[in-house]
């Protein structure tokens, strides 16, 4: 890990309640009461912005990043295709049970549904399909150079496979791991130098699932930079849907990988 510590104010001191505001993360400033600690989140410097458009960015960066592009569908989708009303997709959630957060030290942040419209076009018409994605965000405090920190981070997202006439239309079924961590990495200014470091196998929903391994250099602050370790599974199928999961961390804290893979084991699928 590299880590240049800033002057002055550029140190900056940041609130206990991290948000984590996509699978690659932010920072910034945010309190808790009267205490404040420093955030190290998995940083990557984003020009400033309201809640609801990082909301937005959250989603192209986690579930656009495995959004459904534009699609032509064939003749068998006709009579699921036309029509007036948006098709409706919805995932179910993918969580990680609370004995696992105690055992691991994770923490809930928060579940949220990420809505995405995109069309199919067939025989000259067009049609309105709408994806409800759920993203469970986890999180987990560290000590760090002697400071407390929100070091780790945990993701497990939730996507409809879309199915229609028996065609899957979600291209992230596809994806390998290096495809997903660029895609999602790619969308923000201050990382780089990401690097596949190997592969290994988690058992994931109950089948054996590839993850990569990668490392990147975050800007987390003007003037301080650090690497960060990034796991990335492959789509497990659950049911209707697929299930991508995320963890990250300081490359320092190179002990949270062993966490990361016992939260990637505990995620449970919802089936509704």
């Amino acid at each position: 890990m590299r880590y240049t510590r800033p002057s002055g104010k550029n140190g900056a001191i940041l609130g206990r309640s991290s948000v984590w505001g996509s699978v690659a993360g932010d920072i910034r400033a945010a309190t808790s009461g009267n205490r404040t600690t420093k955030l190290i989140s998995l940083a990557l410097v984003v020009p400033a912005m309201s809640r609801e458009a990082r909301r937005r960015e959250l989603i192209r960066a986690a579930g656009g990043a495995l959004a459904l592009g534009s699609a032509t569908a064939t003749s068998g989708c006709l009579g699921a295709i036309t029509g007036s009303k948006p098709l409706t997709f919805s995932a179910n959630v993918a969580s990680v049970p609370q004995s696992t957060l105690e055992s691991t030290g994770f923490s809930k942040y928060k579940i949220d549904p990420l809505v995405l419209t995109r069309e199919f076009t067939v025989a000259g018409q067009t049609r309105e399909v709408e994806v409800t994605n759920q993203l469970a965000q986890y999180d987990k405090a560290a000590e760090v150079l002697g400071q407390r920190v929100r070091a780790s981070m945990f993701v497990a997202l939730s996507t409809p496979a879309v199915e229609i006439a028996g065609q899957t239309f979600n291209p992230v079924g596809e994806l390998s791991t290096r495809d997903l961590a660029r895609r999602m990495l790619t969308r923000y200014d201050g990382i780089s130098g990401l690097q596949s470091t190997g592969e290994e196998t988690v058992s994931i929903l109950g089948t054996d699932t590839t993850v990569g391994l990668f490392t990147a250099d975050a800007t987390i602050a003007e003037g301080v930079t650090t690497e960060v370790t990034i796991h990335v599974s492959e789509a497990a199928r659950a049911g209707a849907d697929f299930v991508v999961t995320v963890g990250a961390y300081p490359s320092l804290l190179s002990g949270q990988g062993d966490d990361v893979r016992t939260m990637m084991r505990a995620v449970t699928h919802n089936e509704g």
